[in-house]
């Protein structure tokens, strides 16, 4: 095997985005699906859909929304979503 073909089949497939569905569970109320929206907001990530569920006297908040990802972005705002106080869970949909 020569060294152009190792190299070539060695190389990483690229990464497409998908449209992805993530959600978040908070507590906080409507405080704490802002805080939310804002990580969304302020790193820009393309939402293409968001539905809050904010429920008088109930403990926990749900925030699901679709956007466009690779895998690798998916989980970095997993991530991000995690380290947020008010975030209960957050997982991809």
């Amino acid at each position: 095997m020569s060294e152009t073909t190792m190299s070539v089949a060695a190389a990483p497939s690229p990464e497409f985005p998908v449209y992805r569905a993530v959600t978040a569970h908070v507590t906080g109320g409507l405080a704490g699906t802002l805080r939310v929206m804002t990580l969304l907001h302020s790193r820009r990530y393309p939402v293409r859909s968001l539905d809050i569920d904010v429920r008088e006297g109930v403990v926990e908040s749900r925030v699901s929304c679709t956007l466009l990802l690779t895998a690798g972005e998916t989980g970095l705002l997993l991530e991000r979503l995690r380290r947020i106080p008010v975030v209960v869970s957050a997982e991809n949909a």
